[in-house]
């Protein structure tokens, strides 16, 4: 017999029905503040901030520093002692004191992830307590805007992901440590890195990141090698490139496992950029996608036509390079024989990308992108983007 379909109850709360599994996944993405406040939804959701593994502090909605303490404070006491913490991100703008304590609180708790951004003024002179760089259970460490001082004993022994945003050093060695002190990272990426103290040449030392997998590095204003990352997969590295740079590649180590990288160089030459790019390239035997993008402030001449092409052609070109992306293309002279020279010599090349400068014209594009067209003429399997 025939049933007329059943009408939802009205007002049914269909969410707290959802297994406590899923709720608390829901529940990892809210703030701790914006968690608790799911309380009063019903007696279901009441206990369930209480338990979280996750805890995200923000001091932003409180207008004071001492409000925040007391609802951190409130958390770490009410919660299940049982429960570990698995992760924890501390966002904090006011100079707070009790900062430590919080910290403390999560290591003692096993925390695996921790995120620690001092996101005003007061992180200049707030420095990271010791025992944080000696947790043997943190596999995540992200640090911003935070002073690295006096801290004799670096060791993080699980950490396979280290994210250093705005981080200063007292001293240039105590960056070497930090990074010595990390024997299976796997993901570097850093952004603004200083040292307060000068810092000499004989400091400048190779350290073996042997299970660095990906590299992102940004503004760095200390010395970094090359050679630090010669064991990664994907690189993503900001240059700065004067005259004497082409020359710090000398004794570089072959990336044996680099299949990635992305380049953005700042320079007034731009003709030094692909001098270093055609020596960079002999290091890189398997690289399969190449990303080139450029801040050039020109100076008032630079010779452009001074181009050398090599005699001996990378074996990436050869037998692996299958994407090249030129990004902020101006079409000067070094530029475009570089675009050529990738062209006409790279085997198993599948796309050029070039994405031309914004400054430039619809007619000058079109020449551009005619005049490139002319290198894959005889091409079968090679596709040229310009935009």
């Amino acid at each position: 017999m025939w049933q007329p379909p059943q009408l939802s109850i009205p007002n049914e709360d269909r969410i707290s029905a959802l297994p406590d599994s899923l709720l608390y996944h829901v529940l990892s993405f809210l703030t701790t503040k914006d968690s608790a406040a799911t309380s009063i939804l019903s007696k279901k959701w009441k206990p369930l901030w209480l338990s979280q593994l996750i805890l995200r502090f923000d001091d932003q909605p409180f207008q004071e520093a001492l409000t925040f303490s007391n609802f951190v404070n409130s958390v770490i006491a009410n919660r299940d002692k049982t429960l570990p913490i698995r992760s924890f991100h501390l966002k904090c703008c006011f100079l707070n004191r009790d900062i430590h304590d919080f910290l403390y609180t999560a290591v003692k708790s096993g925390v695996e992830n921790l995120t620690i951004d001092l996101c005003n003024s007061g992180y200049s002179i707030m420095t990271l307590p010791s025992f944080i760089l000696s947790t043997k259970t943190l596999s995540v460490l992200k640090l911003n805007r935070i002073t690295l001082n006096e801290i004799p004993y670096f060791y993080l022994p699980s950490l396979k992901v280290l994210h250093l945003n705005i981080v200063k050093f007292t001293y240039y060695e105590y960056l070497l440590k930090l990074l010595s002190g990390c024997p299976i990272l796997q993901d570097l990426e850093t952004d603004c890195l200083s040292v307060y103290s000068p810092y000499s040449k004989e400091e400048r030392q190779i350290i073996s990141l042997s299970n660095l997998i990906t590299a992102n590095i940004c503004n760095v204003f200390i010395p970094t090698e090359f050679d630090w990352f010669h064991n990664v997969e994907r690189l993503r590295v900001e240059l700065m490139v004067d005259e004497k740079v082409p020359n710090t590649l000398d004794n570089i180590v072959m990336f044996h496992n680099l299949t990635y990288m992305e380049l953005i160089f700042r320079a007034q030459n731009p003709l030094l950029i692909f001098k270093c790019l055609m020596k960079l390239l002999q290091y890189c035997p398997k690289l399969q996608i190449l990303i080139i993008d450029k801040v050039i402030t020109p100076r008032e001449y630079f010779h452009d036509k001074d181009w050398e092409e090599q005699e001996i052609v990378p074996k990436c070109l050869l037998s692996y390079l299958s994407t090249c992306s030129l990004r902020n293309y101006w079409g000067i002279t070094c530029e475009l024989h570089f675009a050529k020279y990738i062209m006409k010599n790279s085997r198993v090349l599948s796309a050029m990308k070039i994405q031309s400068a914004k400054f430039l014209d619809t007619t000058t594009k079109l020449q551009m992108k005619k005049e490139l067209s002319l290198c894959l003429k005889n091409s079968t399997t090679c596709k040229l983007l310009f935009i």
